[in-house]
C-alpha cells in the first residue's frame, strides 16, 4: 500500500516551528482538494495525538456543505500497533458523483471511554470522483417458487371471497 498523500493532524501547527509553518498546507481552515482513485475510495493518513490509547474510536466523516446529514462516513477502533504506529489508515468508500457542488466539511473526531469526546478537527473539502463515480450494483429480488405459488393462491381466494 502507499502512503496517502493527505495527512491530517488533530492540532494546529505553531508558526514558531519552522517544520510546522512549512507543514501550514494542513491547517483547519485550508481547502484539501481529495481525489478518489478507481476504487471509488479517498485514503487519509491521520496522526494520531498524544492522549490516543488502545480502544478509544476514530471517526471520519465528510457532509456536503448544503446538507445536514454525512455522505460519508467511517469509524475505526484503535489497536495497539496503531499508537505505537502514532498515525492510522483511514478509508471513505463509494464516492459518488455530487448533483451540487464538490465541497464538503470533514470532521474527524476521536472518542475515548464511553464515547466522550477527546479530540476533534473539521477541515473544508473539495471531493472529486473517479470516472462517474461509484454506481451501486443492485441485485433482482430471488422470489421463491412457494413464494410466488403462495401469493397467487392469497390473490385467488381473495378474488373468489370478493364474489360472494
Amino acid at each position: 500500500m502507499t502512503t496517502p498523500l493527505v495527512r491530517l493532524n488533530f492540532a494546529l501547527q505553531s508558526f514558531e516551528d519552522p517544520l510546522s509553518a512549512a507543514m501550514a498546507h494542513t491547517m483547519e481552515y485550508d481547502t484539501l482538494h481529495l481525489n478518489a482513485n478507481a476504487e471509488h475510495e479517498i485514503t487519509l493518513l491521520c496522526v494520531l495525538p498524544e492522549d490516543a490509547h488502545e480502544g478509544d474510536t476514530i471517526s471520519l466523516s465528510a457532509t456536503h456543505i448544503a446538507a445536514r446529514d454525512a455522505r460519508y462516513f467511517m469509524q475505526y477502533t484503535l489497536r495497539l500497533s496503531d499508537i505505537e504506529a502514532g498515525t492510522v489508515t483511514l478509508t471513505l468508500e463509494k464516492i459518488t458523483l455530487s448533483d451540487e457542488s464538490d465541497e464538503y466539511v470533514l470532521q474527524l473526531m476521536l472518542h475515548g471511554l464511553h464515547a466522550t469526546l477527546k479530540d476533534s478537527a473539521e477541515f473544508d473539502v473539495a471531493i472529486k470522483e473517479y470516472g462517474a463515480g461509484y454506481i451501486p450494483q443492485y441485485e433482482p429480488a430471488l422470489v421463491s417458487k412457494s413464494h410466488s405459488l403462495r401469493q397467487y393462491m392469497t390473490s385467488f381466494s381473495s378474488s373468489f371471497l370478493s364474489l360472494f
